[in-house]
């Protein structure tokens, strides 16, 4: 399947963007089977400068004309913040598909997961865009045990926001 031949490219991203020390998302825009652009995270938060994968990739994509955007899918390896979607959304994609899921990469912060109609906010300010989640998601998630640069076992990382939460709530 072509979804998951693209997710693969997007994990191969983020894992790269890892192991230079930044976070480990990645994204593509794919138009007619051909891979069009690729971005990685180079995020630097001490530098407060935000770099997420998308919105690195919709940087790119800024000079490609509408017919092109509107029949191309971004496709990105974790669900994006609502920053990145909004840059997404502003380009007239109307396809994304994610790896790993809002609520799967919940699992790796502070906050629990809450559920979203992203596609119906989207909708009632009439943007139309369909989102896909969890395309070769178990494999997506160990693609984190790269983030920021040291690789660490994902349940160690999942185990280690777990207690952070439990803190929150204490």
């Amino acid at each position: 399947m072509n979804d998951e031949r693209f997710i693969k490219r997007t994990y191969e991203l983020a894992i790269s963007a890892g192991k230079k020390g930044h976070d480990t998302f990645g994204a593509i825009l794919v138009r007619d089977g051909k891979i069009l652009e690729e971005a990685e995270n180079t995020a630097d938060f001490e530098k407060r400068v935000f770099g997420h994968a998308e919105f690195n990739l919709v940087h790119k994509c800024a000079d490609y004309t509408d017919d092109i955007l509107e029949t191309s899918t971004l496709y990105t390896s974790c669900a994006p913040c609502e920053r990145c979607l909004g840059a997404i959304a502003s380009l007239g994609i109307k396809k994304v598909v994610c790896g790993v899921s809002y609520k799967e990469f919940s699992k790796l912060t502070p906050f629990d997961y809450v559920p979203v109609d992203r596609e119906g906010l989207l909708s009632r300010l009439g943007i139309e865009m369909s989102l896909a989640e969890g395309i070769l998601e178990e494999e997506g998630m160990h693609v984190f045990e790269w983030w920021g640069g040291e690789h660490r076992p994902l349940e160690e990382l999942i185990a280690e926001m777990e207690e952070v939460r439990a803190s929150v709530k204490d």
